[in-house]
């Protein structure tokens, strides 16, 4: 792994359906959240990025779950990176819950993969050298 980011969420109610449970395609909101930040820790944002010319648009994606959450629980986004972008930019994503005594319990796991394209061709391009710099400062590489 190259790189791993936590982000907490509170489940609000929008989340949850008729149960109280997690409706399921909120994981992928999850996910999304989860990239966000992963991407703004590293000291950029999506923002930023397009500003420079480059978009990312998912490719594929994929959620497994294991257990539900619930309405108001805090949860856990654990986003990683575990290998350097090149034409892609993958991340894999554990949705955890932490228990009373202390233990994690893993709700779900996926992946989404998102492309490089130039903003103004909308052509497919490479992971820009300024993008591969920074998270090579920030693992060590």
């Amino acid at each position: 792994m190259l790189y791993s980011f936590d982000f907490e969420i509170r489940v609000e109610y929008v989340d949850t359906d008729q149960m109280g449970i997690v409706h399921n395609s909120n994981y992928f909101r999850f996910f999304e959240i989860g990239r966000t930040e992963t991407i703004r820790s590293l000291g950029l944002s999506y923002k930023e990025i397009e500003d420079k010319g480059v978009m990312m648009p998912m490719v594929e994606q994929q959620c497994r779950y294991f257990l539900p959450a619930y309405y108001d629980e805090v949860l856990t986004i654990r986003t990683s990176i575990d290998v350097m972008p090149s034409s892609k930019f993958y991340f894999n994503y554990n949705i955890i819950r932490k228990e009373e005594d202390g233990k994690e319990t893993l709700l779900s796991q996926g992946y989404n993969i998102l492309a490089f394209i130039d903003t103004n061709t909308r052509k497919p391009k490479r992971c820009p050298e300024w993008i591969i710099e920074i998270l090579s400062k920030k693992v060590g590489n």
